[in-house]
């Protein structure tokens, strides 16, 4: 608890834009992530900000170039001696590519064009300069009432012709082809010419994106750019690769496609492909899904587990963002050491995030991945400078209760001195650098997502529940696009379903076909799989099943499970070959789990299956089946029992010794709740992770397996639990329910809202005020960002031993330090605003300053901010074109955006009541362990 592993401290994303740095800066920038209490940094070559100025000492390197790596050469010496790791995204911006990948090795896409046609008649058409791309394939199939009759399909591709124009390649055309009678759809499917580029790149890494689905492709581009970097920088320097999430715009195809997908699914595609946009009948979906299939299966190959592979034999592990790609979608995790979600949004609440956190997770657990990593704080408020240590802090636990054991802060902007402050900031992160008003006080933060994911890296993960991802039904009902199941996985399966399940008590993993055909073992105890024991299994909306999966399940249920479907049960299995077979077996298994009347369980060997018809049957019926994980209610309300499990969520590990549960409140509001842990011990142990200071020791009745807390929880409040089998040294006061009692009964309050001093030295700015009031109102400041002193003098009388004096401020915006007398006696930077004074307070007068400090974006809206534009479209220096740096900094620099979504300055420093509280000590005090 006090001294957790190094390797559990969170990292950042640091951007180097343009690879406009200098080795001094490097080292400074290094020295306060260290100081800051950052373990490591994740380095991403960007987009340049600032031509060269050799007056600001502004020089942009190109990409490789060699003052570019001596740069990153002086980067990794200088990490290794402060102790920090380097991760290197393995290209600049994203996706994969750059200027050394041929226009045949970028991403295809694939549009279907078609043309309506009367027979009997001939049909022949030049399609030069008509269509935007070379036509591979072509065919054709009579049209009736609203489909093509799939018997009807005729591959045409022979009839493709090539046009010339003075003895160069000019166009394309269709020969002469005989239609019969009736009216027939000529389908053309071309590769459009316009390819993907790299998006936002350094200079000289402009270029094309790659195909991430041919094998020969990742291993042109990873001896392009990985080995040359490894060559001229050494093994064993650079921790991990990491690949950035999947964006690649409108990819649907690739040219080994057609081939590969006769190896793998056994026929040919080419006569169906007018099932991949229109409907040719009954197996419109069974061909979609042979498609995807084939596709997901190339790009995991190919790319993800290839990526891997070639790294691990040059001594480098791998962090992979799979989401954004078409492929199953926890093995494109799997393959990574590190499997990493993201988070963006205002996702400071308690709620699954199934597309960027969960499907990680899941994917970790299942797969036995030790550490899940998180791109973290991503779009946390727009526009950027609104963020604050407190809604860092809910981000974080909201990131930790899906799973989640690693933060990556998204993160730090390389910034030289001569730009200033704020200086540059990424267009898309929140502001966490030397840079911003509160750095000072984010190690506190930092230290706590340190204790956290050491918590959460001790041990297995354990989950009872677990929820299909029914990637089958997605594939199958996908035309041809550029396919996120990611998102559409969670929209088919609902937010709101996974939601309840979680806050229900039920801690879940997402499985896909091969953890439940390949990975697990069915025992009585449930599906095993690692330390988990998934005694529950939801089928949400599951239209189509692999009968392989459908087998397990049946075992799965024999042996002791509990199937749920929602909705229904599955109908049929996905895949073209063999469909007039497998779907009577599929019929027929699914007869043998769930015969009966919708809403009924119904006893299948050791285990029992049922259908429910809405997410309010599914809850009840999990209750039934299974008691939950832990059971959060609510103390005091009656009427608002389950209150507090919308906001409280919590993650359980199993260890040698017994179980950790890690709880957390994300919220701004105080939550008294009793928590109900299915699995307890003799004894437990409830401590703060963010003091690092053991709280509690309980002695538990002997006789009880489980364990039951009463626990008081201060808005954004956490705990880590631990349950044990030794007995306790000590037991709490509370009894044998293991409640935490008050600490605290007030006796007196007093008021000192009126008379203080607004001390501003940088501004240099002084006012007397009358009450409490933030600085904004004063014109001389209103738009100004930094720290401020609000002082005045406190006459007390003599505290006894007993008694506490404690400071509460109603409105702090946005942290708060106070100085008692000289010293300070802490920082306040989340609520409650409440802090205890006691230990620096003397007899009669007293000295109270505070220093409270607010964000960048009053700065932002100031109408003087100097947003220089350049003189002319030419420079002396690089880029010479002036224009392309200018819309960069239009569009990612400047703060045009702030200005339109923010109207006016806001709230900075105190306002409100604040008071002193004189509390009587009540129950035991904290251990000092």
């Amino acid at each position: 608890m006090h001294h957790p592993p190094a390797e559990a401290k969170g990292f950042t994303r640091w951007w180097w834009y343009g690879a406009a740095v200098t080795k001094d800066e490097i080292r400074r920038e290094l020295a306060y992530m260290q100081e800051a209490g950052l373990g490591g940094v994740e380095l991403q070559i960007t987009y340049p900000l600032q031509e060269d100025s050799e007056a600001q000492g502004i020089k942009n390197h190109a990409y490789y170039s060699p003052e570019f790596m001596e740069l990153l050469d002086y980067t990794l010496t200088t990490a290794a001696e402060m102790d920090l790791f380097v991760d290197l995204t393995l290209c600049s911006g994203w996706p994969f590519g750059g200027p050394f990948v041929p226009y045949d090795m970028a991403p295809d896409i694939l549009i279907p064009y078609q043309v309506d046609v009367m027979g009997p008649s001939e049909y022949e058409q030049d399609f030069t300069t008509i269509l935007p791309g070379k036509p591979c394939k072509a065919v054709m199939g009579k049209f009736e009432n609203g489909a093509i009759l799939a018997e009807t399909l005729v591959d045409i591709s022979d009839r493709l012709d090539t046009t010339w124009l003075h003895g160069w390649q000019w166009g394309d055309r269709l020969n002469k082809v005989s239609i019969p009678e009736g009216h027939w759809k000529v389908y053309l499917f071309i590769t459009n010419m316009y390819k993907q580029q790299v998006g936002i790149p350094a200079p000289g890494m402009e270029g094309y994106a790659i195909d991430h689905c041919r094998k020969d492709v990742s291993d042109f581009y990873f001896a392009q750019l990985g080995d040359p970097l490894l060559e001229r920088l050494g093994q064993g320097r650079i921790r991990a690769f990491f690949c950035d999430s999947i964006e690649l715009g409108g990819n649907n195809w690739t040219p080994i496609l057609l081939e590969e997908f006769a190896a793998r699914r056994g026929y040919d595609l080419t006569p169906f492909m007018p099932a991949l946009w229109g409907h040719i009948g009954e197996i419109t979906a069974d061909i979609r899904y042979d498609f995807y299939r084939t596709f997901s299966e190339l790009t995991i190959e190919n790319f993800f587990r290839n990526f891997t592979e070639w790294s691990h034999a040059r001594g480098v592990k791998t962090r992979i963002q799979a989401h954004g790609t078409w492929g199953d979608i926890l093995q494109a995790y799997s393959a990574a050491d590190y499997p990493e979600g993201e988070t963006f949004g205002a996702n400071d609440k308690y709620e699954v995030n199934t597309v960027h956190r969960r499907l990680a997770s899941s994917a970790g657990h299942v797969y036995g991945r030790a550490v899940i990593s998180n791109e973290t704080f991503t779009w946390l408020r727009t526009p950027r400078f609104l963020e604050t240590l407190e809604m860092m802090k809910a981000a974080v636990d909201a990131v930790f209760l899906d799973g989640i054991n690693q933060i990556v802060n998204h993160g730090y902007s390389y910034s030289p001195e001569s730009a200033g402050k704020p200086g540059w900031a990424f267009y898309a992160s929140s502001f966490i650098s030397h840079n911003n008003t509160w750095w000072e006080y984010y190690p506190i933060l930092s230290s706590y997502i340190h204790t956290v994911s050491a918590f959460l890296q001790t041990g297995e993960s354990y989950a009872e529940a677990a929820i299909y991802l029914p990637q089958a039904d997605i594939w199958s009902s996908m035309p041809l696009a550029e396919l996120h199941l990611a998102m559409k996985l969670e929209a088919h399966i609902g937010k709101s379903l996974v939601d309840r399940v979680q806050k229900s008590g039920y801690y879940f993993d997402f499985l896909n076909d091969e953890a439940i055909t390949h990975l697990s073992r069915k025992t009585a105890a449930g599906l095993e799989i690692g330390a988990n024991r998934y005694k529950t299994m939801i089928l949400p909306h599951v239209s189509r099943l692999p009968l392989d999966t459908a087998y397990h399940l049946l075992d799965y249920v024999r042996a002791g499970g509990v199937l749920i479907a929602v909705s229904d049960r599955p109908r049929t299995a996905p895949g073209y070959v063999g469909r007039e077979s497998n779907n009577p077996s599929l019929e027929q298994l699914m007869n043998e789990l769930f015969c009966g009347e919708t809403g009924r369980w119904r006893t299948v060997g050791k285990g029992k299956t049922i259908v429910v018809e809405n997410e309010d049957q599914l809850v009840e019926r999990l209750k039934e089946s299974e008691a939950p994980d832990v059971r959060i209610e609510s103390l005091g309300d009656a009427s608002a029992i389950d209150q507090a499990a919308q906001t409280i969520g919590y993650v359980h590990r199993i260890y040698k010794g017994g179980h950790v549960y890690f709880v957390a409140n994300v919220s701004g509001e105080a939550q008294h709740a009793r928590i109900r842990f299915k699995y307890g011990g003799r004894s437990a142990t409830v401590l703060d992770p963010m003091t690092r200071r053991t709280l509690r020791r309980i002695q538990l009745p002997p006789e009880r397996e489980a364990g039951s807390l009463e626990l008081a929880f201060e808005p954004f409040q956490s705990f880590m639990v631990v349950f044990d089998e030794a007995p306790a040294n000590t037991t709490a006061a509370a009894g044998d329910n293991g409640e935490l009692p008050e600490m605290r009964q007030s006796v007196q309050s007093i008021d000192i809202t009126e008379n203080w001093t607004l001390r501003i030295p940088e501004a240099r700015f002084e006012q007397e005020l009358d009450q409490l009031q933030t600085w904004e109102r004063f014109a001389d400041v209103r738009h100004y960002c930094g720290s401020a002193y609000y002082e005045k003098k406190v006459t007390l009388p003599a505290i006894r031993p007993d008694q506490r004096v404690w400071l509460h401020l109603e409105d702090v915006r946005e942290v708060a330090e106070v100085f008692v007398n000289g010293h300070s006696a802490g920082v306040l930077w989340k609520a409650p605003r409440r802090l205890d004074l006691t230990d620096g307070l003397a007899e009669g007068e007293n000295s109270l300053s505070i220093k409270t400090t607010n964000l960048w974006i009053n700065h932002m809206l100031d109408p003087e901010l100097d947003e220089p534009k350049p003189s002319s479209p030419l420079s002396e220096n690089w880029p010479h074109f002036t224009e392309k740096i200018q819309q960069i900094r239009d569009r990612r620099l400047y703060a045009r955006k702030e200005r339109q979504q923010v109207q006016s300055p806001q709230p900075s420093g105190l306002s409100g009541k604040a008071t002193l509280q004189i509390s009587i000590r009540k129950g035991e005090e904290p251990c000092e362990d």
